[in-house]
C-alpha cells in the first residue's frame, strides 16, 4: 500500500499549497499537522481508493484528491478528539485554540475538494461524507458523555464513532465508481471500524499511564466485563468508578484480573464476532485479491 500513501500525500501537498483562502500561519500549522499524520499512514484514503478501483475499469486520478479530502476530515476529527480528551503528545495539543481553527479548516476543505473534482457522482459522495461524518460526531458525543456502560450501548456508540468513518471511506470510493452503494460494503466497512476500535481499547489497557481508560474511569468492553463480575477486584474497581467513594486501585491485581480473568478474552471474542460478520459480506463483493487481503488484515 506504500504507493497509495505516496499518491495521497502528494495530493495533500498540492491541495494545501494551492489553497488561497488560508493565511500563512494557518497553512503552516496545517502542513505540519499533516506531516505528523503521515507517520501513521493514510488507511482511510486507501480504503476509498481500493473501493473505487474495485468498481471501475477507468482510473480517474482525481480519486487521489478525494482520498486526500477524506484524510483531512479524519485528521480534523483526530485533532478535535485529542483536544477534548487532553491526552495527546501531538503538537496540536500544545496550542489548542489555534489547532481548533486548523481542524475547522480541514472540515470545510474536505467537501470543497470533492466538489471541485470531475466525478459524475461527486454530489452523492459529498452526501455520504456529510451523513457519516455527522454520525461519527454523534458517536463521539456519546463517548464523551461516558454513559455507554453495557455491551449493546457501547457497541452502538463505537459503530457510530468509528464505524461511520471506515464506512464513509469505502462507500465514497464505491459511489464515485458506479453511482450507488451496496449493502455488503456498507455492512463490512462499518464492522471494520468496530473491530479497530475494540483492538484499540484492548491495547490501551496494556499500559498503565495517563491515557489508560480504566484509570480515567472510562468504559470499554473489557472494563464493562470486569465491572460485571463478582470478586474483590471488580468490587474495588466499582468503588474507584464511584466518585462518592474514596478508593485506591491495586494496579497489579487489576491488571492481572483484566488479563487472566476473562475481560480481554471477552473483548477479543466480541471482536471476532464482527470479524466473521464482515468476512461473510466481503465474500460476495468483487474486489481484487490484493484489496481483499488488505481488508482482511484490518479485521484481524
Amino acid at each position: 500500500m506504500k504507493g497509495l500513501d505516496e499518491h495521497i500525500n502528494e495530493s495533500l501537498d498540492i491541495i494545501l499549497e494551492n489553497e488561497t483562502m488560508l493565511g500563512y500561519d494557518l497553512k503552516s500549522m496545517l502542513k505540519s499537522f499533516k506531516e505528523e499524520k503521515r507517520t501513521v499512514g493514510y488507511s482511510f484514503g486507501r480504503l476509498c481508493i481500493l473501493h473505487y478501483e474495485a468498481f471501475t475499469e477507468r482510473l480517474d486520478k482525481d480519486i487521489y484528491k478525494v482520498a486526500a479530502a477524506i484524510e483531512l476530515l479524519i485528521l480534523s476529527f483526530d485533532i478535535i478528539d485529542d483536544l477534548q480528551d487532553k491526552d495527546s503528545d501531538y503538537s496540536w495539543s500544545k496550542t489548542p485554540e489555534l489547532s481548533l481553527n486548523v481542524a475547522l479548516a480541514m472540515l470545510v476543505m474536505a467537501s470543497k475538494i470533492i466538489r471541485e473534482t470531475s466525478f459524475e457522482h461527486k454530489n452523492k459522495a459529498i452526501q455520504i461524507l456529510e451523513e457519516y461524518a455527522l454520525g461519527s460526531i454523534n458517536g463521539q458525543q456519546l463517548d464523551l458523555l461516558n454513559n455507554c456502560r453495557d455491551e449493546q450501548s457501547y457497541i452502538q456508540m463505537i459503530e457510530q464513532k468509528s464505524g461511520s468513518l471506515t464506512a464513509l471511506s469505502c462507500l465514497i470510493g464505491e459511489v464515485l465508481a458506479k453511482g450507488e452503494i451496496s449493502s455488503q460494503v456498507k455492512e463490512y466497512s462499518k464492522y471494520i471500524g468496530i473491530i479497530q476500535q475494540i483492538k484499540n481499547d484492548i491495547q490501551g489497557l496494556k499500559t498503565w499511564g495517563p491515557k489508560n481508560d480504566l484509570l480515567n474511569k472510562r468504559y470499554s468492553l473489557p472494563i464493562i466485563y470486569l465491572l460485571s463480575q463478582k470478586n474483590d477486584v471488580s468490587k474495588s474497581v466499582k468503588n474507584y468508578y464511584n466518585d462518592d467513594i474514596v478508593a485506591v486501585l491495586d494496579n497489579n491485581a487489576t491488571e492481572n484480573e483484566l488479563t487472566n480473568g476473562g475481560a480481554i478474552r471477552y473483548a477479543i471474542t466480541i471482536k471476532n464476532v464482527y470479524k466473521f460478520k464482515a468476512l461473510s459480506y466481503l465474500e460476495n463483493v468483487a474486489i481484487k485479491e490484493v484489496g481483499k487481503d488488505y481488508l482482511k488484515k484490518l479485521m484481524k
